[in-house]
Formats: C-alpha cells, structure tokens, sequence
C-alpha cells in the first residue's frame, strides 16, 4: 500500500508539469538564470575556501640581534596594530634582522579596511621605530602562505648581481602590482657589496683602528647597507648611499688628512654571500614566488602575471626573459575543462534518450 501512495505522489508531482508547460518552462528559465549568476559570482578554486583573514607585518633590522629586533620593532608594532578593531589575534616572531607580526582577524572583518587600519597604525609609530630598520611592509595574507605561482627570471650573460637589480627595480614591482598579488618574495637574489679588505699592517702603521674606519665611512653620510669591513678578528657592517657607488669613491675615502682608505685596504665589489640559489635547466636565475591575497582568483592572478611576464619580456634585448615554473591555475583550469567536457558530454546522452 505505501509503495502504491509513493508512486500516485510521483505520478501527480509530474503530471502537474506536464499540464502545465508554461509553469515547466518558467522554473526552468529561474533555474538556468541562477546558475549563470552563480557562474559569475562563485570564486574558482583548487580547493575549498578555507583562508584565514591575515595580515602580516615585516620589518627588516639589518644585523640586529632577535632580542633587540623584540624590544625596539616587534614590540613597537604590536603596541600600534593592538588597537585597530575586529582582531581576533596578535603573533609575532622576531629573528635576526628581521620582525614579523601576524594579526588574525575576524571572519566578518573587511580585509581592506583591516589593511587600511593597520597601516595608520604603523605609520603612527615610524619615529620610533630604528633609523637603521626599513619601513615595515604590510601584507593581506600570512607571510607562511604557500605561493601560487612560482617565477624566474634567467639571462644568459648578466651577472646574478646585476639580474637581482634588475629584479629590485622593474620586475618584482611590475609583478607586485598585479591586482590580487599580496606579495612577491624572492629566491636566488645576491644583493651587489663592496667588500674592503684591510691590510692590518697598513693600518697599524699610520696608527689606525677598525674604529677610525668606521667613524670615516659614518661620516660620509652613509645611508644604505653596502657590505662590511673584515679583518683577520673583527667584521663591521658598511652602509653607503648613492655618492659612494663605485670602488673609486670608497678609496678616496679619507681616514685622517693624509690617508685614504685606499692607503690601508683594497676595496672591491660583488654579489653578497648566497643565502639561496635557483637553478632552471641547468641556468642560474632569481626566483619570484607570488602569495595571493586572501579571497583572490587564483585564476585571474595568473592571467595577470602571465600578461605582466610578456610585457616585460618584449623590453628585454639582452636575451633575459621570465618564465613561469609553476602555476595552481594550470590545474584548475585543466580541472574546469573536464566539468565542461563532462557536462556537454551529460547533455549529448540525455537528448539521445529523450529523442531517439
């Protein structure tokens, strides 16, 4: 009897479309409507939306301690940002040269504003933050984010000294400002140094210190990290600014009024020491990993890059080109060209059931 009552229900559920063709045909024009606006409005992902609402604070200390990057930047930073509304929770590492404070925020907080926010807060700080520290950089995802697509730029003759100027200046910018790019980090990059090797007796001769020499390069309204002084004990870190850009400009350095620092120390440049290195087919290069924002199209970013890599590809003349290593959007692309082929492939066999 109660299969008998679920079969008359299903005969009337079906019978009351096909009486009514204009009804059938309405729900199913609302249906279609919906899955084209929904088509528009869903975020394409690989996996499933599971991004936390994360800004990350960096600031970089060349050579300072981890206790004194605490005290004097982390601290500092997270006394600032503690006030901006909707955080859920402060973390922070501070290593050598380096702080790093990550602010989690509620789920309903809009990021932008929360961005906004904290860079009034930051920027409220600034005076007492170290002179020798770089301006904090503000990112809108968690700065352990795994990247989304990996760059390298590779030349056949440039030095890697002179490619990772050429990253500094044009590429990581141009990349970074792609819309939903949160951050742009760097692999392989050697940073151009001029390293000073003094020659002890020199300098003991004139009755010079490493102290002298230093307070001589200070004075000389150094302004930028440009290597260090090494001897056989001690080493002291240099900073130079744009009036100190060649070797000749650091020997005519005066240490007193009749020594230069060409006297005591042969001075040279070239690439600091590699923290990394990146290898494409055998070819040394500088490595670019892009970390989405959090709620970003993984695949509008990629079209992005890829556009921005063959911009800056057509004004390289010197054989230099970027090249993409690796992309999640290759996947889920490949991953919507199966639903696509699956669906056509439904359709097909549903109107050869109906009609044949």
């Amino acid at each position: 009897m109660s299969g008998g009552r679920v079969r008359d229900g299903v005969t009337k559920f079906t019978s009351l479309f096909i009486r009514r063709p204009v009804l059938t045909l309405v729900l199913n024009l609302l249906i279609i409507v919906a899955g084209l606006a929904a088509l528009q409005s869903v975020e394409i992902r690989e996996l499933p939306n599971v991004d936390r609402p994360v800004i990350t604070v960096s600031t970089t200390f060349e050579s300072a301690s981890p206790e004194a990057v605490d005290r004097q930047v982390t601290s500092e930073v997270e006394s600032a940002v503690a006030r901006v509304p909707g955080i859920v929770s402060i973390s922070s590492t501070s290593r050598l040269g380096n702080s790093r404070v990550v602010i989690e925020f509620s789920s309903a907080t809009d990021l932008n504003v929360a961005a906004s926010d904290v860079t009034n807060a930051v920027a409220a700080i600034a005076n007492r933050l170290p002179d020798d520290a770089d301006e904090p950089r503000i990112v809108k995802a968690d700065a352990d984010a795994d990247a989304m697509m990996r760059l390298a730029v590779l030349s056949p003759d440039m030095r890697i000294e002179d490619m990772t100027d050429l990253v500094d200046d044009q590429i990581a910018n141009r990349i970074a400002a792609v819309e939903g790019v949160a951050e742009v980090t760097l692999t392989g990059e050697r940073e151009r140094q001029v390293y000073i090797d003094i020659r002890p007796d020199e300098l003991a001769t004139r009755g010079l210190t490493l102290g002298d020499l230093s307070n001589a390069l200070a004075n000389a309204s150094l302004d930028v990290p440009a290597g260090a002084l090494e001897s056989a004990t001690q080493k002291l870190v240099v900073r130079a600014d744009a009036s100190l850009a060649d070797p000749a400009s650091f020997a005519n350095v005066m240490l007193d009024r009749t020594t230069r620092l060409s006297d005591v120390a042969n001075i040279r440049f070239g690439p600091d020491e590699a923290s990394s290195k990146l290898r494409v087919n055998g070819q040394t290069g500088i490595g670019l990993d892009i970390v989405r924002q959090a709620g970003a199209s993984t695949i509008a970013i990629s079209e992005g890059v890829r556009a921005a890599a063959e911009e800056l590809n057509a004004g390289f003349s010197n054989g230099t080109r970027v090249v993409v290593i690796s992309d999640e959007a290759v996947f889920i692309n490949g991953s919507i060209h199966e639903v696509e082929l699956t669906l056509a492939l439904a359709v097909l066999i549903v109107v050869a059931v109906i009609y044949l």
